[in-house]
């Protein structure tokens, strides 16, 4: 992976990314990610195209770990200027190059994943 310096390197990295998961033809890709500490998980689907054959899940096993890392990243530097911090992304690609991004700070999210990490670090 090239280094990834700005928040624009950043989106066009993870949605090339996204395009490349999805072997069939496709309307509309979506990421949803969770990021905690040095963690980040993903869930996701897509539109097949045509829209008629419904929506299909978003084998994110097929998201390399680079994916993971640059999003990481991109909250780093989105949270060390004038953002907000956040915990949770949303991004959504289409084929014709559109990409969107969301981004909140779920506080129960926050808060369940530091309970779970001193009830694993107390066994």
């Amino acid at each position: 992976m090239a280094e990834l310096n700005t928040v624009e390197e950043i989106y066009d990295f993870v949605a090339n990314a996204l395009a490349a998961a999805v072997d069939e033809p496709w309307k509309e890709i979506r990421l949803q990610a969770e990021v905690w500490k040095t963690s980040t998980g993903f869930t996701g689907d897509f539109t097949r195209d045509p829209a008629e054959r419904g929506v299909g899940d978003l084998d994110v096993d097929r998201l390399d770990y680079a994916v993971a890392k640059a999003i990481k990243k991109l909250q780093t530097i989105m949270t060390s200027s004038a953002h907000e911090p956040w915990n949770k992304a949303t991004f959504r690609v289409t084929p014709d190059g559109e990409f969107f991004a969301n981004f909140v700070y779920d506080a129960d999210l926050s808060a369940r994943l530091d309970e779970a990490a001193v009830r694993a670090r107390q066994r």
